[in-house]
């Protein structure tokens, strides 16, 4: 088997069972920084592969890995997988001063960021050109690099999800006397949770579940918070009970692994319409989800309307997601993917 060097920021829970699924294919090491630095949670423990966890060295908004090529040498991969991001400086250093690694070193991630810079942009897209390749989270970002650049660039989706094929349940949709909107996820400002104590107050006709570690303290801060459902952070079967519990899935601020956590319980997902949102977007755009200004009130309160007066709005945008999911967004898709150009760089030698 071929050896992998998969460098990511993080390898927390939700991406063991693509570690595991890819770890199939190969020998694989990872090196990745601590979890519990970014306020991630790592998986119980690690399986199938070598994992290194790297020190924490930050300079204001940056890292920094000064023994990467070092690391390089003593894995002696035959496939070099690095994820691009401009706040690791040493990775960029360890890839334009060691040109003799470029044909086997493969970029990934999200590329582009949240980022609007140009030159920046235009920097990552000629790492990727001079690298073999890059494989990237969804065919947006694949579409974009090849859009943008002049050249033609090896890029490959690999689209981006933390559920393998298993995890995905399709429970029944229940009409209930009060319409069940559930978020699940980490409690952060980026997530507008706030808009949602408001939405509570306004309608009678629904009742809104938080899931989430540390929930309840979080919406301590807001006033009125206690008309909400708040939990906290579940997993496997109490995070089915909540989704079976639910009608739709709501979010009000940035969306990203949510879309996935929606489409793998078979439930429709309401997305804010002007906030800027993870990759896993694209999901939910190519299986039309509701899409809706939480700011507007009268355009919220009209989808609502909508849902109550006709839930057979939600079941079947909750059933398109869930196949869209299970048949191009599972950790088992990513690993083929990833061993797709992984495999091409190695006969390419």
């Amino acid at each position: 088997m071929k050896k992998i060097l998969l460098h990511l920021p993080h390898a927390p829970d939700y991406r063991e069972s693509f570690l595991r699924e890819l770890s199939n294919y190969c020998i694989l090491t990872v090196l990745a920084y601590s979890c519990k630095s970014a306020g991630l949670t790592p998986p119980p423990f690690r399986k199938n592969y070598h994992y290194i966890e790297l020190d924490e060295k930050k300079v204001i908004n940056l890292r920094f890995n000064n023994k990467l090529v070092e690391q390089i040498k003593v894995v002696n991969p035959d496939v070099i997988c690095i994820a691009l991001d401009i706040h690791y400086p040493t990775r960029i250093a360890a890839f334009l001063l060691n040109p003799h690694l470029w044909k086997k070193w493969v970029w990934w991630g999200q590329i582009y960021g949240r980022s609007k810079n140009k030159i920046l942009n235009t920097l990552k897209i000629y790492l990727i050109d001079k690298s073999y390749g890059a494989l990237v989270y969804n065919d947006s970002i694949q579409l974009k690099l090849e859009t943008e650049s002049k050249k033609h660039l090896n890029v490959l989706s690999f689209n981006n999800s933390q559920f393998s094929s298993k995890n995905f349940e399709f429970l029944p949709n229940t009409k209930n006397t009060k319409l069940h909107c559930l978020f699940v996820g980490r409690p952060q400002k980026r997530k507008r949770l706030e808009l949602l104590i408001d939405l509570a107050k306004r309608r009678q006709d629904l009742i809104i579940r938080l899931v989430g570690p540390g929930m309840e303290q979080y919406m301590k801060s807001f006033s009125g918070y206690e008309i909400l459902e708040l939990f906290p952070s579940a997993k496997e079967d109490e995070l089915n009970d909540h989704f079976l519990w639910s009608n739709i899935v709501i979010n009000p601020g940035h969306v990203g692994l949510l879309v996935m956590n929606a489409a793998s319980h078979n439930r429709a997902i309401v997305i804010d319409s002007k906030v800027n949102h993870a990759p896993e977007l694209i999901l939910a755009k190519e299986t039309n989800q509701f899409f809706v200004d939480f700011e507007d009130i009268s355009a919220v309160d009209k989808l609502l309307y909508k849902f109550i007066e006709n839930p057979s709005l939600y079941i079947h945008k909750g059933e398109m997601l869930y196949k869209q999911g299970i048949k191009k967004y599972t950790t088992e898709k990513m690993a083929q993917n990833h061993m797709k150009m992984f495999n091409e760089v190695i006969n390419s030698k």
